[in-house]
C-alpha cells in the first residue's frame, strides 16, 4: 500500500454518509426506480433499468462516466443505452457527469417503454489542497467469486484531519465502478483494488482473496432409529432414517429397507416374526448403512412384572424369593457363568462390566489424577470375544439379562478420596453418553445406562446413546412420589428408562440429635455418620411408590442382617406383590 499509515476514518465517513442520506432525502421522488408489478413476466421476472454507479463522491471537475443497465424477462442482464439528464452540472449521450460547484444532485437514467427510470446520487466535493494521502476501507476482505463488496476512500489531509474526496478506482481479479462498488471474478487468488487520487498523486490498495469454492456437502452416515429395539413377537415398530452431511447437517434420504427376522415395508413399518432372537434391520442409501438391532421376545404375560431385587443378591444367596432379579459387577472371565447362574435361578440382572472402585479407571494425566478412558476401555475390550457376544445376545433374547451400567455416579468429583472421578467437570454427560455408545458397537442389542441421581447430574442435559438411568433414591432428598414424578417425567423429556434404587443401608431418615445412634430408626446405623438404614414401614412405603414405576426395582444393597429381619422380609414381600402385577417395561430408550 502506498500509504500505509491510515489515520481514523470515523470523520470522513460520518460526513461522507450525512451527505448521502442528505442525496437520497431528496432523491425520493416520483422519478426514482421502483418494482412495478404490471411489467411482471409470466415467469415472474421483474425487468428493470439501473444506473451504474448508483452513488458515487466526485471532486468538482471531476468527470465520472454513468452506465446503464436492464434486466430482461428472461433475468438476463446486460448494458443498455439510456436518455440522461442531470439536476445540475453537465452530463452528455453518452454519461459523462461534470461539475464545476460542489452539491448533491441526481443523475437519471431513462430507458426505453414503459419501465421507469433510475436515479444515482452524486456527491461532488470541492478538491483538497492540503491532501497527504488516501485511505481504502476496508483494507482487506475476502469474497466468494461473484460477490460484491463496497469500498470507500477517505482522504488524509496534512494536519492530520480526514475529508471526503473523488477518486478513481481500478481493481484486479473482477470489475470495480466509479462508486466503489467491486465484483469479485471466478478465478481464485489474491488481488487488489486500487484508490488514486483525481491528480494521480496518491493512492491506496486494497487486498481483496477470492477462495476456492466451498465443495457441497455430502452424503457422510445414514442414521437408523430406534438403535435398538426389544419387541414382543408379531408386534409392529415404526423405524425412521435420516443423514448427515460431511458439514455435520441432517438431511432428509430416500432409504432401502431390509430386515431379518420380520419383514419390512417402503416406508420403514417393521412386523416382528414368529421366532425369538436376535435380528436386524438395516437402512440403505448410496453405499452407506446403518443397523439396528431388533430383540424378538416372547409376549409378556405380565406374570412376571417389573424385575426387583438387591445389589449382589445372587453373589450372597441362592435363596431369591421373593426377588426376580439381581445387579452384580463382573469380568470378561466370570460373566458367562454369571448369566448362567441368573438363568438358572430364573432371575433377572443388571451387571457392571467395568464396575468396581472408581481407582481401577484413574490415572494421572497431565499433573490432574482423574478418570483415564483408555484404562476404563481395556476393560470393555476385555468382554469383546465370540463366546461373550453370543452368552450376551442369547440372555438379552431371552430376558434374563436386563442391561449393563457403564459407570457408577459420574458427578462424584474430588481429589484423590477412593470415590472421584476428577475435578468437577472431568466427568459429563456427554462423556458418559460416549461410553455408553462404545458399549453399544460391541454389543448392539445390551441395553445400556448408567448410575446416577436424575436430578444432580447436568439435569438440564439430555443422553442420546444411553437407554436407562438408574436413579437411587433415599429419605433425605425429599417426598418420594415428587422425587419418582420429576423423574419420569426427566425420563420422558431425555427419551431413557427409569429403573429406579433405593439405598437400604444409608437412605433412612439421618439422625439429628448430634449422637449418632439412629434411635429414631430402630439403632441400625449406617455405613457412616449421620445415615441410617431405612426401616421396614420405609421400605414399603417408599418401595411400593417407585417399585412399580420403572423398567426395573433394585435396592443398595444384599445385607445378611438386614434381609435377616422379620419386619424388613414382610416388607420386601409385600413391595414384591405390587411389583409382580405392573406392566413389565423394556429398559431402553423410550
Amino acid at each position: 500500500m502506498t500509504y500505509t499509515f491510515k489515520l481514523s476514518r470515523r470523520l470522513a465517513v460520518s460526513r461522507y454518509a450525512t451527505l448521502v442520506a442528505f442525496a437520497l432525502l431528496i432523491g425520493c421522488d416520483a422519478e426514482t426506480t421502483a418494482p412495478d408489478s404490471q411489467l411482471n413476466s409470466p415467469n415472474g421476472v421483474t425487468p428493470w433499468i439501473r444506473v451504474v454507479p448508483s452513488t458515487v463522491t466526485i471532486e468538482t471537475n471531476q468527470t465520472v462516466r454513468f452506465r446503464g443497465e436492464r434486466r430482461s424477462p428472461r433475468g438476463e442482464v446486460r448494458e443498455t443505452s439510456l436518455w440522461w439528464k442531470a439536476s445540475g452540472g453537465s452530463i452528455d449521450t453518452l454519461g459523462n457527469f461534470v461539475a464545476t460547484s460542489p452539491g448533491v444532485y441526481k443523475v437519471i437514467g431513462r430507458g426505453r417503454g414503459r419501465q421507469k427510470p433510475d436515479t444515482s446520487v452524486v456527491v461532488v466535493v470541492p478538491r483538497q489542497p492540503g491532501l497527504a494521502g488516501i485511505s481504502v476501507s476496508p483494507d482487506t476482505v475476502t469474497l466468494n467469486a461473484g460477490a460484491t463488496k463496497t469500498f470507500t476512500a477517505t482522504g488524509i489531509l496534512s494536519d492530520g484531519s480526514t475529508a471526503a474526496i473523488g477518486v478513481t478506482w481500478k481493481a484486479s481479479g473482477g470489475s470495480i465502478d466509479a462508486g466503489g462498488v467491486y465484483t469479485s471474478g471466478t478465478a481464485t487468488g489474491t488481488y487488489r483494488v486500487i484508490a488514486t487520487s483525481t491528480d494521480g498523486t496518491y493512492a491506496d490498495t486494497a487486498k481483496v482473496t477470492i477462495p476456492e469454492p466451498a465443495s457441497a456437502p455430502t452424503l457422510s452416515q445414514v442414521v437408523l432409529k430406534p438403535a435398538s429395539v426389544s419387541l414382543s413377537i408379531s408386534t409392529t415398530k415404526q423405524f425412521t432414517v435420516f443423514g448427515r452431511t460431511s458439514s455435520g447437517d441432517s438431511v432428509g434420504v430416500a432409504a432401502t429397507f431390509s430386515a431379518t427376522g420380520g419383514t419390512i415395508t417402503s416406508g420403514g413399518l417393521y412386523t416382528a416374526g414368529q421366532t425369538a432372537g436376535i435380528y436386524r434391520v438395516i437402512a440403505a442409501v448410496s453405499g452407506l448403512a446403518d443397523t439396528t438391532a431388533v430383540n424378538l421376545t416372547e409376549p409378556n404375560t405380565g406374570s412376571v412384572g417389573v424385575p426387583y431385587g438387591p445389589y449382589s443378591l445372587i453373589t450372597n444367596t441362592s435363596s431369591v424369593s421373593p426377588f426376580t432379579m439381581s445387579t452384580a459387577p463382573t469380568t470378561a472371565s466370570g460373566i458367562v457363568n454369571l448369566l448362567g447362574k441368573a438363568r438358572s435361578l430364573n432371575v433377572r440382572l443388571m451387571v457392571h462390566m467395568t464396575g468396581g472402585s472408581h481407582d481401577n479407571y484413574m490415572s494421572t494425566i497431565d499433573g490432574v489424577y482423574q478418570f483415564d478412558f483408555s484404562k476404563w476401555k481395556a476393560r470393555m475390550d476385555s468382554y469383546n470375544t465370540a463366546t461373550i457376544r453370543d452368552a450376551v445376545a442369547k440372555a438379552v433374547a431371552d430376558g434374563v439379562l436386563l442391561g449393563n451400567s457403564v459407570m457408577d455416579e459420574p458427578h462424584v468429583s474430588g481429589s484423590g478420596d477412593g470415590n472421584t472421578w476428577g475435578p468437577p467437570g472431568t466427568m459429563t454427560k456427554a462423556r458418559v453418553d460416549s461410553l455408553c455408545a462404545y458399549v453399544k458397537r460391541i454389543f448392539p442389542a445390551l441395553p445400556v445406562g448408567v448410575v446416577h441421581r436424575w436430578d444432580i447430574f447436568e439435569p438440564e442435559k439430555n443422553y442420546a446413546s444411553c437407554d436407562f438411568l438408574v436413579s437411587q433414591y433415599s429419605a433425605r432428598i425429599g417426598d418420594v412420589r415428587t422425587w419418582r414424578d420429576g423423574g419420569l417425567a426427566f425420563g420422558q423429556r431425555s427419551h431413557v428408562s427409569l429403573f429406579f434404587s433405593m439405598n437400604l443401608l444409608n437412605g433412612g431418615t439421618q439422625d439429628r440429635d448430634g449422637t449418632w445412634d439412629c434411635k429414631d430408626q430402630g439403632g441400625f446405623k449406617g455405613s457412616y455418620s449421620p445415615n441410617c438404614q431405612m426401616t421396614a414401614s420405609q421400605v414399603k412405603s417408599f418401595g411400593l411408590v417407585l417399585g412399580p414405576s420403572g423398567c426395573a426395582f433394585t435396592m443398595w444393597r444384599y445385607d445378611d442382617a438386614f434381609m435377616s429381619r422379620g419386619a424388613n422380609q414382610s416388607a420386601f414381600q409385600d413391595v414384591s406383590s405390587a411389583v409382580a402385577a405392573a406392566p413389565r417395561k423394556p429398559c431402553t430408550r423410550t
